[in-house]
């Protein structure tokens, strides 16, 4: 078992209070809309939080970055947190062209998010695969979302997961 999923385990066994008031809340939905609970887990650090939220206020807690979503910024992170960053700019701005110019236009949209105070923890791909994934487990279990540690040089990594709602309301 990874890591990251043993303190997912840990996590949502101390949180279970949350995941039961929000599977109570699912069940009384008659149909599946933005409002519909979901479940955020923060255990970036020792005090996990969680919170339930309607899945279209997401954002609101696990910022979201459009400029993540660009090929050549995930390709930039990929190198950058298996080398380092320096070593990701110079494979990026060297070589093709019209590669080096999407690299720049994106990774310039990136710096405006943070300077905005946007610090995406997610992209927006990343969102709306969430959206689509509670609303397709809608009623049977209810969607959750977990903030973990970082890992091989990451700041964070991100957990998406359902849990039956017949396990909880028992």
């Amino acid at each position: 078992m990874s890591p990251n999923r043993a303190r997912l385990d840990v996590m949502v066994s101390e949180c279970r209070e949350t995941f039961v008031e929000a599977a109570i809340r699912l069940k009384a939905s008659d149909s599946w809309d933005f409002s519909c609970p979901c479940v955020v887990l923060d255990g970036r650090s020792d005090q996990v939080k969680a919170v339930v939220v309607g899945v279209g206020s997401i954002g609101n807690l696990v910022p979201t970055s459009a400029a993540i979503d660009s090929p050549e910024v995930k390709e930039w992170l990929r190198i950058a947190s298996e080398k380092s960053p320096e070593v990701a700019f110079a494979e990026m701005l060297n070589g093709d062209e019209d590669r080096a110019r999407r690299f720049n236009e994106a990774y310039e949209r990136l710096i405006e998010e943070r300077q905005t105070g946007i610090k995406g923890l997610w992209s927006a791909d990343d969102l709306s695969s969430f959206v689509s994934k509670s609303r397709a487990a809608f009623p049977n279990a209810l969607s959750a979302v977990a903030l973990l540690p970082g890992q091989e040089g990451q700041s964070h990594s991100i957990l998406m997961f359902e849990s039956d709602i017949s396990s909880l309301l028992n």
